[in-house]
């Protein structure tokens, strides 16, 4: 396989487990869900 074969699915998967795959020691969040919760806390 090319070099931007292995490239591009580096990219998806490391899209792939950032905005897909939950995780045990976020609490079953993905990393992107709880990046957003911190930056816009939905608390009053």
């Amino acid at each position: 396989k090319s070099r931007a074969h292995r490239q591009t699915e580096l990219i998806r998967f490391v899209n792939w487990y950032n905005t897909v795959k939950p995780h045990r020691g976020i609490n079953n969040q993905t990393p992107l869900e709880r990046l957003t919760e911190y930056f816009y806390p939905t608390e009053l």
